[in-house]
């Protein structure tokens, strides 16, 4: 499999594309704006991303890209931020990856 899938809150993210995935919709997060978000952390980019994606009643986002920003003028000198693209996996491509994480994991 391509790229590194990991699952959080029964998502699979998966940093590059994944052919088998129906496209439903690009998603995003941007931690800057939240109260303490220097204590913020990728869970929770991941957190917000899993959210966006069920409520569009989605398993997989891919794409997944995520990061961190400063910012000079602000309380708070660091968010974090991610995006990627919410899809939908057939039962057995989801069991197929699930089962290849925890392979590679065990």
């Amino acid at each position: 499999m391509k790229g590194y899938p990991t699952i959080f809150e029964d998502i699979i993210f998966v940093e590059c594309d994944v052919p088998q995935m129906q496209t439903i919709a690009p998603v995003s997060v941007d931690l800057s704006f939240k109260i303490g978000a220097q204590l913020k952390n990728l869970n929770d980019v991941k957190r917000g991303l899993a959210n966006h994606a069920r409520m569009q009643g989605c398993n997989c986002i891919a794409n997944f890209k995520y990061g961190q920003k400063s910012r000079f003028l602000a309380i708070d000198d660091v968010a974090y931020f991610g995006s990627g693209i919410a899809g939908r996996l057939s039962p057995s491509d989801y069991e197929k990856i699930r089962q290849y994480i925890a392979q590679r994991d065990a």
